[in-house]
Formats: structure tokens, C-alpha cells, sequence
């Protein structure tokens, strides 16, 4: 059985009306994949696409399952992440960011548009996706005091087991946290299946392996829509693993 994670890595999402794409692929994989998801391991920001004045379009347009949240929501504080994700018709994962105390960002938890992980369910089975932001944000961004930050490590050993208790067959991590901390996370913990990486300067390698789990990632500066491949057997191991990709942003680089 085939799994195709149309992702993102590094977009700072401008766009060149290449967004028709994802569509494209998806009605094409109907004929080979029994799933495809679109998912984002990357800040995201409106401000540069060719909708910025009407960004609810854009966000629709995209149509992600579900992006993980990044430092650079949390740049203007609450208020900042809450207009964000008003835009959105997805929701953001972060399983190691609280918002229950913070009055202006709790109504999204809610209403499911901030969550810890998601489940979702396919013809091979349940899929669980999980997300994780950096502890650092808390002093290199300006998250409010309000919105507790906890150890990415603790939190994946309470998501992994939970999701395994849900009877998920793949567990997916968005992570935002970097290639050493994703390995140290890949060794601990074999029940992840895909770790969908932040960019990174530090391989030029697409699809490495640590134990039992995939780490995907791309090179800053390379702006791109990637289209990974995956053949499941029905217990959800994996048996194989293709990358390829589709050049369709331009990317802002926060240096």
C-alpha cells in the first residue's frame, strides 16, 4: 500500500500561482496511493504572497492537513499568533506548547485549530501527526508568559504511547526542533515512523535513516514542494521510501 506527504520545509510562502499543483497531485495519486497528505514543518507567513490582502484565500488554496508551529508565529506575541491562525482552515500541532492559561489563544484550542496531534484515519489505518516546537522560542521569539513551553522529549514519550494506545498504524512528527534533536528523538523513540524535518545547512541528503525512522529534510534555499513516497504493509511498517520534488515557492530566508 502507498502513502504519498506532499510537504513543506522551508517556505515562507510566496505564491506564483503554482498552488493548482498540489490538486494535481493529489488526483493523480488517486490512481496509485491509497493517501496523500500535505503537511508543513515550516514557519509560515502570509505577508509575501500575492494574497496578503486577502489571506483566508490563500490558506484555502493551499489546503495543508496540517502544518507544525515555528518560532517566528510567536513574533508578536499572542496577539500575532491569534490573527495567524484565524487565517487558517487547518489546524497547527504543537505538542510541547500549552495554551490553556493564555486567554486570547485558548478559544483555539478549542475549536481545533491548535492541537497536539492529530489522527486521522486512511484505508491502511490510522495516522498519527504530531508536532513540536523549539524550547528556544520562549527567549528567541515573544511567546507570552502565559504559554508554556515543555521538554519536546517528555511530550513525544506521552504522544508516542497515546498514539499507540489510539491504535495509530503510522506515527508522522512535524518537527520545527532541528537534525541533532530529530535523531536523539529517532533513536529514543523507533515507534516514529517519519520525522518531517525544519531546512537544514547541515546535509544535502533528502531521506536519511536513524533506527526504524525516516527524517525528511531539505536544504535552506530550497524552495519547494516535496512529494515522499511510502510503501506501507498493512501493520503500517515501512517497507520503502522515494522522494522527488516539485519547484513551485519562492523562499524569504530569516538568516
Amino acid at each position: 500500500m502507498k502513502l504519498t506527504i506532499l510537504h513543506t520545509n522551508n517556505v515562507i510562502l510566496n505564491s506564483n500561482n503554482h498552488y493548482s499543483l498540489i490538486d494535481e497531485i493529489k488526483e493523480r495519486n488517486k490512481k496509485t496511493a491509497e493517501e496523500t497528505l500535505f503537511l508543513g514543518a515550516t514557519d509560515i507567513n502570509f505577508s509575501k504572497s500575492n494574497y496578503q490582502n486577502d489571506e483566508k484565500i490563500f490558506s484555502k488554496k493551499l489546503k495543508y492537513d496540517a502544518i507544525a508551529i515555528g518560532e517566528h508565529q510567536f513574533d508578536e506575541g499572542s496577539q500575532g499568533l491569534a490573527k495567524f491562525l484565524k487565517q487558517l482552515d487547518f489546524p497547527v500541532l504543537a505538542a510541547n506548547v500549552h495554551i490553556e492559561k493564555d486567554e486570547i489563544l485558548n478559544t483555539f484550542e478549542k475549536n481545533g485549530k491548535f492541537l497536539p496531534y492529530l489522527l486521522k484515519k486512511s484505508k491502511f489505518g490510522k495516522i498519527g501527526i504530531f508536532g513540536l516546537t523549539p524550547m528556544s522560542t520562549v527567549y528567541d521569539s515573544c511567546p507570552s508568559s502565559d504559554t508554556i513551553f515543555t521538554n519536546p522529549s517528555d511530550r513525544t514519550e506521552f504522544i508516542v504511547k497515546m498514539l499507540k494506545k489510539k491504535e495509530a498504524n503510522l506515527i508522522i512528527l512535524l518537527s520545527q526542533l532541528g537534525q541533532d534533536e530529530n535523531q536523539i528523538l529517532a533513536q529514543k523513540f523507533p515507534e516514529i515512523d517519519v520525522i518531517i524535518d525544519r531546512a537544514t545547512y547541515k546535509t544535502d541528503k533528502t531521506i536519511n535513516k536513524w533506527k526504524e525512522t525516516l527524517m525528511v529534510q531539505t536544504m535552506a534555499d530550497f524552495p519547494s514542494i516535496f512529494e515522499l513516497e511510502l510503501e506501507v504493509d498493512e501493520q503500517g511498517k515501512l517497507l520503502t521510501a522515494q522522494e522527488k520534488y516539485h519547484e513551485v515557492f519562492e523562499s524569504v530566508n530569516y538568516g
